[in-house]
């Protein structure tokens, strides 16, 4: 469990001064850890609100309330366009993520805020 618990410990002790507005689509459950073998915090509602820290390639860094854990990354929308997706991790979105929407994906290839899109959107 340490192995699992050190990497983390910067992501966990840093606060969330950047934190950004977002909500979950489909009822999904907060972790403690990003793991779905570890026993969920809660179960959100679909549309949700929550505070965004940080996403990864599968998991989502987020605050619900004054609760701190991790969601699946495909259940996490917010507002903004890709430069403010982005730096907080939400890259290469697919279409079965929460956070896709074709204004997002200028190419029409079904993956936005993909590098391939970024001289794109600097029009």
């Amino acid at each position: 469990m340490h192995r699992l618990i050190r990497p983390l410990l910067p992501l966990l002790l840093c606060g969330a001064a950047h934190a950004t507005p977002a909500w979950v689509m489909p009822v999904t459950k907060l972790y403690p850890v990003p793991n779905q073998t570890s026993t969920p915090l809660r179960t959100l509602g679909a549309r949700t609100a929550l505070n965004l820290n940080r996403c990864y390639a599968l998991w989502c860094d987020v605050q619900f309330g004054t609760q701190r854990g991790w969601v699946l990354r495909a259940a996490v929308d917010t507002t903004g366009d890709c430069r403010r997706l982005v730096p907080l991790g939400l890259k290469d979105l697919r279409r079965t993520e929460a956070a896709y929407h074709t204004s997002r994906d200028p190419n029409r290839n079904g993956v936005a805020c993909e590098p391939m899109d970024r001289p794109l959107l600097g029009r």
